[in-house]
């Protein structure tokens, strides 16, 4: 017994350390083969194919308007036919017959032997009458006829060159430079190893050979902790990964005019930036290559996304996204292969991967976006930028500002007027609680209320003025916002109540909090800052990190915008409000996303949802509850 599980174990060591073939499928889709069919064979006008005449239109066949689809794993290419038949006699058309019917081939894929192309043989066609029957005489005649369309059809071909070519390039910039043998042994055993026919389109299978390693890979245990150092180049590397998703999410937006593609690319990038707050959150106990997890766990839902580019492309366009997924497709399982393989996500194979869907831009696809990109908002469904922060003298993000006086506390045995005039806010930093404001902001608030907010930390005593200068602040950018963005009616009400029920979960209110004598922005563990706790890496690109920091109208518009954007686009998209629970599950899915990331949408109704976020999610919706009853000055409460 004990030599049969030696034996065992020798075995199961031994397959271990042998390389395993890889396939990649590279899946081209019927959108994409009717261009190249329009491209090849339909090239007469208005996409026609005349593939037959005399001369003299005594007899002529022209196809028009081509389907694709599939059966039995061939491709079917349906046209309709227009076609006159006659004897011609001295150059005299007698008895010409007009019929109109349509045409069904099959066609079956084969690969070429020396190239990397996918070619056609048209195996069977018939002719049949418009409502789908048999088409009688014209079958007759479609014998001979058929001589002149087959070749026409069969011109079309998939070159496969570009993606071959850019996998070829990729492929040795993740592996180890010390690697280079095993990275050319990979590359020269790429190989176009099959083709078939599904119900969305050709698929190529293309093979991978890796060699076995000289040596066995480097342990995967847990380093010791990162020195100063190696945190900034665990820092560094995260800041370039972001960079790529960035990239290629807005040149993937670009790409497609859908916008439920566009909403996808979105989710996976805040996703994508949410785990690698959690991850800049734990160093310590992250993995010593932290990209490499992000990279695969992201490829999952994004490549879904891109594969749905579709037909609004190029067939340029849509051979570089072919290359594209099929070259991250490969690394990822070259990865699964285990750590044998030895991938490693280098800055400059993330740099050349990008490169392949926009070989023409000049910026670096792995830098991060710092200030606001009004094309990735557009493409990305949030539109114009925000209007810029008020006040323009904005403070950097790791500097404080000194507190200012505090006002003389409020007494019912002090007459009003004289509060006033012996309040040195009024005269420094402008009264929060003005009778008439000198000039309205932005904002719907005067500019002098404004300006007191954004510097303001309130004693108990000032609480009711702040409080509710606050909500009116608030009340006026959530209606600003349902206004911009076109809320419907019926969620208007419930929109505003769920804005002003996130600021009080997420800060009681408050932009700034005082911390030994100074004022500074309030900020979570995790870099969450000001009024609504908007996340400047996580929205980078999106927002002025500094607007969100100094300027407390700006942060609410941000985080006002976000949930707006959580509520319509994904929890009223995805008919949240349509399941038992009714329109309180828009209230609990879009600050569950707010809260969490668009992949928490749903995690108010999921049974594994740990105790801490549900946690989370009831008090939320307690606040909700009395918003909606008009209480919401109890967030006084939270003062004490």
């Amino acid at each position: 017994m004990r030599a049969l599980v030696v034996l065992a174990l020798v075995s199961l060591l031994s397959a271990s350390s042998t390389a395993s073939e890889v396939r990649v499928p590279m899946q081209v889709d019927f959108a994409f083969m009717r261009g190249l069919l329009v491209e090849r064979a339909f090239t007469d006008p208005d996409q026609t194919a005349r593939v037959y005449s005399d001369g003299v239109e005594c007899n002529r066949v022209t196809l028009l308007r081509p389907e694709l689809g599939a059966s039995g794993g061939r491709l079917h290419v349906t046209s309709d036919v227009d076609a006159r038949f006659g004897t011609l006699v001295l150059g005299i058309c007698l008895f010409p017959v007009s019929w109109q019917g349509r045409v069904d081939s099959e066609l079956e894929p084969w690969l070429d032997p020396a190239l990397p192309l996918v070619h056609f043989r048209v195996v069977d066609s018939d002719v049949l009458e418009r409502d789908g029957s048999p088409a009688g005489a014209a079958s007759v005649l479609w014998d001979w006829v058929k001589r002149y369309v087959h070749p026409r059809l069969e011109r079309v071909s998939i070159d496969l060159a570009m993606p071959v070519r850019d996998l070829r390039a990729v492929l040795p910039l993740f592996l180890p430079e010390t690697d280079a043998n095993r990275a050319q042994a990979l590359v020269d055993s790429l190989a176009l190893d099959g083709v078939a026919i599904g119900e969305s389109g050709v698929t190529v299978s293309l093979r991978l050979t890796p060699p076995p390693r000289d040596e066995p890979p480097p342990s995967a245990r847990p380093e010791a902790p990162l020195t100063p150092e190696e945190l900034s180049a665990f820092e560094a590397e995260l800041a370039r990964w972001d960079g790529f998703v960035t990239f290629v999410v807005k040149q993937a937006g670009m790409a497609s005019s859908d916008p439920a593609v566009r909403e996808q690319l979105l989710e996976v990038l805040i996703d994508a930036r949410y785990r690698v707050i959690e991850l800049l959150e734990a160093p310590q106990s992250a993995e010593p290559d932290p990209v490499r997890p992000l990279f695969l766990a992201t490829w999952q839902r994004l490549s879904v996304a891109l594969r749905a580019l579709g037909a609004s492309q190029t067939q340029g366009e849509a051979l570089r996204w072919l290359a594209f997924v099929t070259s991250a497709d490969a690394l990822a399982a070259l990865d699964a292969l285990g750590p044998e393989m030895g991938i490693d996500i280098s800055a400059d194979g993330l740099r050349r991967l990008a490169r392949i869907v926009a070989p023409d831009d000049p910026g670096d696809p792995l830098a991060t976006p710092t200030e606001v990109d009004p094309e990735l908002r557009r493409t990305l469904g949030f539109g114009a930028p925000l209007p810029p922060p008020e006040p323009p003298e904005v403070f950097p993000d790791d500097e404080v500002v000194p507190a200012p006086i505090a006002p003389p506390p409020t007494s019912s045995r002090m007459p009003r007027l004289l509060r006033e005039l012996l309040d040195p806010g009024r005269w420094l930093l402008g009264t929060a609680h003005a009778a008439t404001p000198s000039s309205e902001s932005s904002s719907g608030l005067g500019r002098d209320e404004l300006a007191r907010l954004n510097r303001w930390v309130p004693t108990r005593a000032e609480l009711p003025a702040y409080l509710s200068l606050v909500r009116d602040l608030l009340r006026a950018i959530a209606s600003e916002t349902a206004r911009a963005k076109s809320l419907a009616p019926v969620h208007r009400d419930l929109y505003l109540d769920l804005q002003l029920a996130t600021a009080w979960q997420e800060t009681c209110w408050r932009q700034y909090v005082r911390v030994r004598g100074v004022i500074k922005p309030l900020r979570s563990r995790t870099g969450d800052v000001g009024l609504m706790q908007v996340n400047p890496r996580a929205w980078r690109g999106f927002y002025d990190p500094r607007g969100l920091t100094a300027d407390i109208a700006y942060n609410g518009r941000a985080g006002s915008e976000i949930l707006l954007h959580y509520l319509v686009d994904l929890a009223i998209a995805k008919s949240e409000h349509k399941r038992p629970g009714g329109a309180e599950n828009l209230v609990r899915a879009s600050y569950a996303a707010y809260n969490g990331g668009p992949s928490h949408l749903g995690r108010y109704r999921r049974e594994n949802t740990p105790k801490r976020l549900r946690k989370i999610d009831a008090s939320l919706f307690r606040k909700y509850e009395a918003v909606r009853d008009g209480r919401e000055l109890e967030v006084a409460r939270c003062f004490g």
